[in-house]
């Protein structure tokens, strides 16, 4: 689906959003490959190839399509991070419905009431 160079395109992107500069992925893993001293190893382990489904991820948190609903972590230390979203964008309707979901009872029905 996406290609290496894409995903290092699309990381450095997201890199560059959250912090306050531009960011060059090369240099970063150049300067990095270049400081290290126990021995050789590759550029590729030094930043994880991201999956698309690990960049959809990504960018739905960041767009705010995905929110985080719950972390659970037991005792193992194994941690389980439940997202929850919706593709639906949401109407003028459920929007309203929203507010009205948060109003008590009582005066939503006194406002169905004086409009009769």
């Amino acid at each position: 689906m996406f290609s290496p160079n894409e995903l290092d395109t699309l990381m450095a992107r997201i890199i560059s959003q959250l912090g306050t500069e531009p960011v060059d992925i090369h240099k970063i893993l150049s300067a990095h490959a270049n400081t290290e001293k126990s021995g050789p190893r590759s550029n590729r382990n030094i930043i994880p190839r991201l999956s698309p489904q690990k960049a959809l991820v990504i960018l739905g948190l960041l767009a705010g399509v995905l929110e985080v609903k719950s972390i659970l972590i037991d005792r193992d230390q194994i941690v389980d991070i439940l997202l929850e979203g919706s593709l639906k964008r949401k109407t003028k309707l459920d929007n309203c419905l929203d507010e009205i979901g948060a109003m008590p009872f009582d005066d939503v029905l006194r406002a169905v009431m004086g409009r009769i």
